[in-house]
């Protein structure tokens, strides 16, 4: 076993620069105490900022520049405190950080209401006559979109009050699933007692021991069946609070208000519903052919999660990882490519793991500092891969930084997972293409197929069973845990298919999804799979054009609604054609999987 490294021992070529955004503590609190005096100072213009073009061109810029510090200040602090969680120096100054942004956000939150009780026409006379402004006009004018939508400052202060405590079911269900509940033992392969948790589930029902993996499916939603009556109350109180504030607030219905921020129709939340309803048998041909492949008379639900294909064991040196995802996106350009090395050379990437490192992978930055990148890299494929992932988001943010002002530079969440799985999927086409046998391709096809079988089926049957609940609620029903039980068996049903046994113990597996405690925002994991994998296909297929295009994609930031820059490649999502070439490529995925098991 390898030691696990102290953060003192790490190279530094292995870690980010941070140090690029302060160059030590002191140059923080320097930045945090001028921030801190200057919100003060937008505090007290609450009476002024709006009486005329002037000042509201001064109050905005003055606001675009606390918002840019704020920036730096909270993710140097998380930067630095996610590389040694245990270093309390940086537990304190994240804690500033946290602080200083809800100062901002509680010291400033006149200006949305007052500019919505304003006319119009006046707040578009102070941009066309205060040229400083016009950066600033999809902001503005998105802002004004809510009129018709708003309340009044008061009000508005109530319902974000309540709001603030109605949420707090959320974190309720948090801490009874991950703190109190209990799943009890299970015994493992090799018939060891070990405790089941949520953690560890993954991997059991995972196991190529049927037995492990039946016995986890069946205690751990037991469990959470035996706590449905306090997480149904709990997951209604979610839906209740969206509900009443999209009554409160004038929208017809919770989708409405959910799919508003963004600009998005209700008719694309239901398009892919309808789409992948009447694209469910090449799923059920996967279910099939692992069916046939693990040898069983009958496929049950805790028997899809298994893999029927030996998992790449080859182990990458990052160096390896680096070359292999140079080479895979290399059909994005020399322009790409060239930026893309900066990554490496501009240490960007926190690479390895070490003692208090916190977990998992992400990228993180601001528009005045480089897109950082955490990684825990042990060498792994799925470490290539995620790799891979990170980098899409970082050179998405970098072209976005690059080509835009800081108002227009922050893509929108819908379009947040599009850039990062397209390297996804190149690199697993790139893997595909070059793998050296008939195993390694195997292994490669199994992943992309439960990527899709995750992203796109899973997330939209979680969608549909959101948007039942919504809906009854908005029409005045009381959500039982017996109503959402049988609504969730009879989608399951649906999703798998005649030849899958639905086990009973599935109708409680709804209990214990945290994203349903965020109102209509999983469909966007599907939504953003569709896109990549429409854009991946025109990338490998070199079609005309199309990779300077996916490149003013990725420079265009939220300079405008995520549906009209989608446009600049060619997806028009008030249609179904990209929803439904998506599909095709699982079809397609499935088909040359099954051709090569044969």
């Amino acid at each position: 076993m390898e030691k696990v490294l102290e953060r003192s021992e790490v190279k530094k070529e292995n870690t980010w620069d941070v140090e690029s955004i302060y160059q030590n503590v002191e140059d923080w609190q320097k930045d945090y105490t001028e921030c801190r005096k200057e919100i003060t100072y937008l505090e007290g213009q609450k009476e002024e900022f709006l009486k005329n073009a002037k000042n509201f061109k001064e109050f905005i810029l003055l606001s675009d520049k606390v918002e840019r510090q704020l920036e730096k200040i909270y993710v140097y602090a998380n930067l630095k405190n996610n590389e040694d969680m245990a270093n309390t120096k940086y537990q304190e100054l994240l804690g500033k950080g946290s602080n200083l942004y809800q100062e901002y956000s509680e010291k400033t939150n006149f200006v949305v209401p007052l500019i919505l009780k304003e006319d119009k026409k006046k707040i578009e006379s102070y941009i066309e006559s205060e040229k400083e402004l016009i950066p600033f006009r999809h902001t503005i004018e998105d802002i004004l979109r809510y009129q018709g939508h708003n309340l009044s400052e008061v009000e508005e202060k109530v319902v974000a009050a309540y709001n603030t405590v109605l949420s707090s079911a959320s974190k309720t269900a948090d801490m009874l699933m991950d703190a109190d509940m209990r799943f009890g033992n299970i015994l493992d392969e090799e018939e060891n007692e070990v405790e089941l948790t949520q953690s560890n589930y993954g991997i059991y029902i995972r196991s190529n021991d049927r037995r492990v993996r039946k016995d986890a499916f069946e205690k751990i939603h037991q469990v959470f069946g035996s706590f449905q009556n306090t997480l149904t109350t709990t997951l209604e109180s979610t839906v209740k609070c969206n509900s009443t504030t999209a009554r409160l607030k004038n929208f017809k219905s919770s989708l409405e208000l959910s799919l508003f921020e963004n600009n998005i129709p209700e008719s694309l939340y239901h398009n892919l519903i309808s789409v992948v309803h009447n694209n469910l048998d090449p799923l059920y041909k996967y279910f099939n052919i692992k069916k046939k492949k693990l040898g069983l008379k009958e496929f049950h639900l805790y028997d899809g999660y298994v893999s029927t294909v030996t998992d790449i064991t080859k182990k990458y040196s990052f160096e390896d990882g680096k070359k292999l995802v140079l080479d895979a996106l290399s059909v994005l350009g020399e322009d790409y490519i060239e930026t893309l090395k900066k990554a490496f050379s501009e240490r960007w990437i926190d690479v390895y793991p070490n003692r208090g490192k916190t977990s998992g992978a992400y990228s993180s930055g601001t528009y005045d500092t480089k897109p950082f990148v955490l990684l825990n890299y042990t060498g792994d494929y799925n470490d290539v891969s995620t790799l891979a992932h990170e980098l899409g988001h970082s050179m998405h943010s970098y072209l976005s930084n690059t080509h835009n002002e800081h108002t227009n530079a922050s893509y929108p969440i819908f379009l947040a997972e599009i850039a990062s799985t397209v390297n996804e999927l190149l690199l697993s086409y790139y893997m595909e293409h070059h793998a050296n046998t008939k195993e390694e391709k195997l292994a490669i096809l199994n992943e992309r197929l439960d990527t899709f079988k995750a992203t796109i089926y899973r997330q939209t049957m979680f969608a549909e069973f959101e948007l039942y609940m919504h809906e009854a609620v908005d029409k005045g029903e009381v959500l039982t845990a017996e109503k959402l039980c049988d609504k969730y068996y009879e989608l399951n049903k649906l999703y798998f298919g005649k030849n899958v046994v639905v086990d009973s113990d599935i109708r409680h597996e709804w209990l214990r999804i945290p994203h349903f405690y965020r109102p209509f925002y999983v469909y966007q994991y599907a939504t953003g799979l569709s896109i990549a994998s429409y854009i991946a296909k025109n990338i490998l297929e070199e079609k005309e054009g199309f990779r300077d295009k996916y490149l003013e994609f990725l420079s265009s930031g939220g300079k405008d609604n995520p549906l009209e820059i989608l446009k600049i490649i060619d997806v028009d999502l008030t249609d179904t054609k990209v929803l439904e070439e998506s599909l095709t490529m699982f079809k397609e995925t499935v088909d040359a999987f099954e051709q090569l098991q044969s």
